[in-house]
């Protein structure tokens, strides 16, 4: 019995092995959101995996998806020591906190810390009746119309869903419009607002 033991350990041993080797190569089968979202909070080693440089300087990519440590600093430069300065693609998201809406502030911090930067996502998610618990976001759309998001193609859009508000900057994209009330729209803005599944008794509350 030892001899055949012996064969089934070591194919054990070559199988572990081979199945670090196939997770590795599922990244390539993902794009940045998902591999983050999927594998960060599996364990210890996949969160050293997902920080490695070899890993960014691949995809180009980091996603911050940590609301919790987000909305507990207020300092944009928590994110400073998380990437390289030649990253290509960004992506955060978080809640219940307007100092990330301030237009500004990531001018600066995209310039000093991310200057080679392509693409830029950031949803920022809130509720128009959140009983207080937070300060809305009331405004400053315009300062996402600057030189500076415009020459990067980078737009600010507003979805309202019932309750349930949506603010987005993100790479433009072409938009169609079906109804020919739209034709006196002004298509040098970078600003966006899509309403949908209105609730009329709160039309007030935002406008």
């Amino acid at each position: 019995l030892a001899e055949p033991t012996k064969i089934f350990r070591n194919q054990s041993i070559t199988s572990i092995e081979d199945l670090s080797n196939e997770i590795y190569e599922i990244f390539d089968y993902f794009n940045g959101d998902e591999i983050v979202k999927t594998f960060s909070k599996l364990n210890s080693r996949f969160q050293q995996l997902l920080h490695s440089s070899s890993i960014l300087i691949k995809m180009h990519f980091y996603l911050f998806y940590y609301e919790e440590m987000i909305n507990k600093d207020h300092k944009l430069k928590i994110f400073s020591n998380k990437s390289c300065s030649n990253l290509k693609i960004l992506s955060i998201s978080c809640s219940q906190n307007i100092i990330f809406l301030d237009a500004h502030r990531w001018e600066h911090f995209i310039l000093h810390y991310y200057p080679q930067l392509e693409k830029f996502y950031f949803p920022y998610y809130d509720r128009i009746d959140n009983d207080n618990q937070y300060e809305i976001y009331s405004g400053r759309i315009n300062q996402f119309s600057s030189t500076f998001w415009i020459e990067r193609k980078w737009i600010f859009n507003i979805k309202i869903d019932n309750t349930d508000i949506e603010y987005m900057i993100c790479p433009y994209k072409k938009t169609w419009y079906d109804s020919i009330h739209h034709k006196n729209i002004e298509y040098s803005t970078s600003t966006t607002l899509i309403l949908a599944n209105f609730v009329t008794s709160s039309y007030g509350e935002i406008l």
